[in-house]
């Protein structure tokens, strides 16, 4: 028992810098240029406060503040920011922490793997978990942002037809949408309304929903502020591809279902079978895991399991 704390210690360390080093992947290029646009802000008062809107965490304590001197941690609020939930990566750490400490007492008591690897898998799906959880949760809160998008520009064409202005339109606009995008755009309302400018203020909503539709939106009106035009066209325009899109991307989710649901039966059905020979046979089980040829077909089986549902995964995920 006192060998598999180390283990465990050093395969929940080895998940955490792979995390954050996947996290830190998307959009790199990208978010450096951001970032050092909202630094340079930060200079001014107005736009200290415009970043604590931002930020909306709790007063630091001494496990926060330890944790901020890792690279990660910033991507983790960054992504807590982005899923819309209200915690802090502080939080998460710990109850991940907490889950896999349950995972490993829990581990010992079950004798699925020999030599205690039973306590460390339970252990690492334990610590993994909260994460795996945020993320689904990003992926839908900005799935739904994207679903609301083509609404909103023509909302905010509209009202620039109506004769209002542009910063204007954006508050009406944060009024009158639900969540999570009347959360988003009141952000941006409340940083121009403290002064922040504009290309700083989109900028921001680029950080908090990183999609290429939002990325047209900003790029448009930035644009038009440089170089004039009609705005409210644009949006409209923009709108209406942004649907035309969705159709799109509907009709090839209608030609890959056959794949999609081919991959989950290859995926699962091992699984299942493995379920119900530890209930119907659980000691031809026992003698496979006992044996070494054994344990290597297992490991392999389950190694064959991992690589091949990314491969599925990556085939039907057609970007649109």
């Amino acid at each position: 028992m006192a060998i598999l704390i180390p283990i465990f210690l050093v395969a929940f360390a080895s998940i955490t810098l792979v995390f954050g080093l996947a996290a830190s992947y998307f959009k790199s290029k990208q978010k450096k240029q951001i970032i050092s646009m909202l630094r340079n802000a930060e200079a001014s008062p107005a736009e200290q406060r415009a970043s604590k809107l931002l930020k909306e965490t709790d007063e630091p304590t001494g496990f926060s503040e330890l944790l901020q001197r890792f690279s990660f941690v910033a991507r983790l609020d960054l992504m807590i920011l982005q899923s819309g939930q209200n915690t802090t990566s502080s939080k998460l750490i710990l109850f991940s922490l907490l889950l896999a400490v349950v995972g490993l007492i829990v581990g010992t008591r079950v004798s699925l793997l020999p030599a205690g690897l039973t306590s460390v898998a339970f252990a690492l799906l334990g610590g993994v978990f909260p994460i795996m959880r945020l993320l689904r949760k990003r992926k839908r809160t900005l799935a739904d942002f994207e679903k609301q998008l083509p609404e909103a520009l023509d909302f905010l064409s509209r009202s620039m037809r109506a004769g209002h202005g542009f910063s204007i339109a954006m508050e009406l606009l944060a009024d009158d949408s639900p969540d999570p995008l009347g959360t988003a755009f009141r952000r941006v309302s409340h940083d121009m309304q403290l002064g922040s400018a504009l290309n700083i203020a989109l900028g921001k909503l680029m950080v908090l929903v990183p999609l290429l539709d939002v990325r047209f939106f900003v790029s448009s009106v930035i644009l038009q502020q440089d170089t004039g035009g009609n705005l409210s066209e644009i949006l409209a325009k923009l709108a209406l591809i942004i649907r035309e899109r969705f159709r799109l991307k509907g009709q090839v989710q209608a030609v890959s279902a056959h794949g999609r649901i081919t991959g989950l039966v290859l995926t699962l059905m091992p699984i299942v079978v493995a379920i119900i020979m530890m209930i119907t046979s659980p000691q031809y089980l026992i003698d496979l895991a006992a044996d070494k040829l054994g344990r290597m077909m297992i490991y392999g089986a389950i190694g064959g399991q991992i690589v091949g549902y990314f491969v599925i995964r990556k085939i039907i995920n057609i970007k649109v």
